[in-house]
């Protein structure tokens, strides 16, 4: 059995998370052939797929903190019935989209995430860089380089199996603690072209928090990204659902809503 990340399915314009929270893949067969023949040709089959799991895995790490320029790409239409009902039921909504600027050829989207908590306290957990391991996938360490209140300055390295990625972040705020943006330093950055994107917290009903994340990133044109540019494309909008799933878990008790 090949562990690798699960599948979606797409209903409208909402990717909808399988009810299970289980990354293996289907068991599969393959018919025809004896012998050593057959036998090394599964064995090779199977030996592609990992590594093409370790490699899908891997990637959609590095590239899973970037920033966006603009207001937010596909944040501007209303949500769906449906949306808004995967909202409400704590599943990730997906809008995702592929440009090409240049020599850049960009893919991203907006993903949206209703996580059970305050957003004073979704605020820390995202600028707590002891923590980034267990909201971004693969971070190896993360640390704050500067700090001068509304602009800093994060190093983040990334290790797979396969892969590593190493960059700086320049990160900015806003006054209010609603919004976020950040971009990775192209000029030091090793194993991505570019990448930028933001985070935008709103209150949301019950004291809890509707997390935006919108992304954009040039993954290069290797082998691996023309390989798995499906699979990354999928992992770079999932980072809020990961932030979920830390701020409710092991997260929940770390930080605290301040007193204004």
């Amino acid at each position: 059995m090949v562990v690798c990340v699960p599948t979606v399915r797409t209903e409208g314009d909402a990717v909808v998370q399988p009810a299970h929270s289980s990354f293996a893949g289907p068991r599969t067969r393959r018919r025809g052939g004896t012998g050593f023949r057959a036998g090394h040709r599964r064995d090779r089959t199977r030996a592609t797929a990992g590594l093409a799991c370790v490699l899908s895995i891997a990637v959609g790490a590095l590239l899973s903190s970037p920033h966006l320029a603009q207001a937010g790409v596909g944040a501007d239409q209303p949500f769906s019935g449906l949306e808004r009902k995967d909202l409400a039921n704590g599943k990730l909504v997906q809008r995702r989209i592929i440009e090409h600027r240049g020599e850049r050829h960009m893919m991203g989207g907006t993903s949206w995430q209703v996580i059970d908590a305050t957003p004073d306290v979704l605020w820390q957990a995202l600028l707590d860089t002891s923590h980034f391991a267990r909201m971004l996938p693969q971070v190896e360490s993360a640390r704050m380089v500067h700090n001068a209140g509304d602009k800093m300055r994060i190093f983040v390295r990334h290790r797979g199996t396969l892969v590593e990625t190493s960059y700086f972040l320049d990160v900015k705020l806003a006054a209010d603690h609603s919004r976020m943006t950040f971009r990775v330093d192209e000029a030091s950055a090793k194993g991505i072209r570019a990448a930028w994107g933001y985070y935008s917290l709103r209150p949301y009903a019950n004291g809890k928090t509707l997390l935006v994340y919108g992304v954009m990133a040039d993954i290069g044109d290797g082998l691996v990204a023309m390989l798995l540019r499906s699979t990354v494309h999928e992992w770079l909008l999932k980072v809020p659902w990961m932030v979920k799933r830390f701020v409710e878990g092991s997260g929940r008790y770390i930080y605290k809503t301040r007193k204004t």
